[in-house]
């Protein structure tokens, strides 16, 4: 009891808070594990983890870095693949609670901070999936939090870290350039100074070496990034409607933290009480502006949310020092609101008392739909391997030395790869995505194939001269028809080699 009593007068609250804040967060990381699968995109950066490279078309290479690591312990335990998840998600709250301090934020400023990204469920769930975009957040909190560091004591080392730390933010997701263009923006209008600074020139040089390698692989590959950003915008983002991702945003980052973020994003830059922070928040501001006019999705906005955050809570809270029962209260509904809202985001609770308490009815197709396949994937996976691997087991011993299963979707032949170790099946592959990854066989090659409900026999009838549907696996909480049902064939007499079928196959 007195050592509990002596560290509190020894720390200031606000490092109380961030304390007790890491902890809640982590509880609910290790619950929301306990109850999940693996979602569908997470077996692609799994899979890249068994694949280094300094790039992929899809992606930068951080996190098939961390897969690579979480790799190293050989197992398909949810809990050890999302390692790194509950590392940045610890971080992420340590730097929001320290930028806020940084900004001359007191406890209830932090308090306010780190509830609206606790019980956000849509950055809880972009955090809690092993996806770029949770350490894209990461990275471009602790940027801004060394943009403040340098705003309040202008050291010019912060200069440095803003650089290493973004060159790792853009090894993770290419989309925190909207931070460097925003800060570019910024500072050509406000403080021009800075480019006169020895540090940032180092500091620029130290980027450059970091992204180097990733540079090289993209000129080698013919910039395949750009590629895949235009065939992106092309296929998706050009048909968004912005009103709609906003309205999303809105939604998913909880309605009452939009008091804050709006603020700190669109006023601040404009009260003279934050003159020194003003090249934060024009940033923040133009890297907001830049993201909606690039039709970026609801999600992509998330980073610019999380660094708005703190300038509007140090605001609110200098602006009714006075009158903290009003930021008490407003609090209190935010804090409810969050709790009712986050098992939209995270699976804190199982899966059928979700459906039961959010009244989760079927379809007219007897379907009912989920937004994220994490929280029914294990069931799933499971009957689809028990298929799979009845029908390799039934194979001749020379029929299995020469078997191979095909994921049409990345996220099949991935969860083959990681799910089915225990069950000795053989290599999956698959040509979508980045995974793009096909073993050199003949003409007598058996393959087990994993499609969609779309994919039918005579699909597959184009390739082989035998083909037979072995299996079809029902999912009720499919979102989209083509996943209502997924259909396992047993094909061979393959009329190819494995190059002539892969040409097929792509085109």
């Amino acid at each position: 009891m007195r050592s509990t009593i002596m560290f509190f007068r020894k720390y200031p609250p606000e490092y109380t808070v961030i304390a007790v804040f890491i902890a809640i967060g982590l509880v609910l990381q290790l619950t929301a594990l306990s109850n999940s699968g693996f979602f569908s995109d997470e077996f692609l950066h799994i899979e890249a983890g068994r694949h280094p490279a300094w790039g992929y078309s899809d992606f930068p290479p951080m996190i098939a870095a961390f897969a690579w690591i979480q790799n190293l312990f050989n197992t398909d335990s949810v809990f050890i693949n999302h390692l790194f998840n509950l590392a940045a998600s610890a971080m992420a709250v340590l730097f929001c609670g320290l930028t806020t301090i940084k900004l001359g934020g007191k406890w209830l400023a932090v308090l306010a901070t780190l509830l609206c990204i606790l019980l956000s469920p849509g950055i809880a769930g972009t955090r809690f999936l092993f996806l770029p975009t949770a350490f894209d957040q990461l990275f471009w909190i602790i940027c801004i939090y060394c943009s403040a560091s340098y705003c309040q004591s202008q050291n010019a080392r912060y200069l440095i870290w803003f650089c290493i730390f973004g060159a790792l933010g853009f090894l993770t997701k290419y989309s925190i350039v909207f931070l460097f263009a925003g800060m570019l923006t910024s500072s050509l209008i406000f403080r021009r100074d800075i480019f006169l600074k020895k540090s940032l020139w180092i500091g620029l040089l130290i980027f450059l070496v970091l992204i180097t390698p990733n540079l090289c692989w993209q000129i080698k590959n013919l910039f395949p990034a750009i590629t895949h950003f235009s065939q992106l915008y092309d296929s998706q983002l050009n048909r968004l409607s912005m009103g709609g991702e906003l309205k999303k945003l809105f939604l998913f980052s909880n309605p009452f933290t939009m008091i804050f973020w709006l603020p700190g994003l669109f006023a601040i830059p404009f009260i003279s009480k934050f003159k020194r922070y003003k090249l934060i928040s024009f940033a923040l501001c133009c890297s907001f502006v830049f993201l909606f006019c690039a039709k970026g999705k609801w999600y992509y906005f998330f980073p610019v949310v999380i660094g708005a955050i703190p300038l509007g809570t140090v605001f609110f809270e200098r602006l009714l020092q006075k009158r903290k029962w009003i930021i008490y209260a407003y609090l209190t509904v935010l804090g409810l609101t969050g709790v009712y809202l986050l098992p939209q985001g995270i699976p804190i609770i199982k899966l059928q008392r979700f459906i039961e308490l959010y009244h989760k009815k079927p379809n007219k197709d007897g379907k009912i739909p989920l937004a994220f396949d994490n929280y029914y994937s294990t069931e799933i996976w499971t009957r689809i391997l028990n298929v799979v691997n009845k029908t390799y087991i039934e194979l001749s011993s020379e029929e299995q030395e020469k078997c191979f299963i095909l994921g049409r979707h990345y996220s099949m032949a991935g969860a083959m790869n990681l799910l089915g170790k225990k069950y000795g099946l053989p290599q999956a592959f698959s040509l979508h995505s980045s995974f793009e990854w096909m073993p050199e066989f003949d003409k007598g090659a058996v393959i087990i194939a994993i499609g969609e409900s779309n994919w039918l026999e005579q699909h597959w009838g184009e390739y082989f001269k035998y083909v037979e549907e072995i299996g079809i696996v029902e999912n009720k909480y499919a979102s989209k028809e083509s996943e209502y049902n997924y259909r396992i064939f047993l094909c061979k007499g393959l009329k190819y080699n494995s190059v002539e079928f892969k040409r097929f196959i792509e085109n």
